[in-house]
């Protein structure tokens, strides 16, 4: 689908230079640089949902777009803390065998 989305003078610049350099269509340079940031933005909002206790391991990882396994290893790799219960594990481990039943 297309859509319409003003730049920064300096954020084209930047696609231009990198479209030449890789010899890639600078549209393909934008479209990756709008995933990669979309997908960060998933993540830092899970994370901050998790870290004010608003919902569990489980819903972050659904939120972020990643396992839970990968979103523990997120939490752990960027110190973020909360107050993990043994409800969360429970939830998390009764998900995980309803998925292998």
């Amino acid at each position: 689908k297309n859509i319409s989305v003003r730049l920064s003078q300096e954020l084209v610049k930047e696609a231009e230079e990198l479209s030449k350099l890789s010899k890639v269509d600078k549209s393909a340079i934008i479209r990756e640089a709008l995933e990669r940031g979309l997908a960060e933005v998933k993540l830092k909002s899970a994370l901050e949902l998790f870290s004010e206790g608003k919902v569990s391991t489980s819903e972050a990882a659904a939120i972020a777009g990643l396992s839970t396994g990968e979103m523990m290893d997120e939490l752990v790799r960027r110190g973020v803390r909360s107050g993990i219960t043994r409800e969360d594990i429970k939830g998390s481990l009764e998900k995980a065998f309803k998925a292998i039943k």
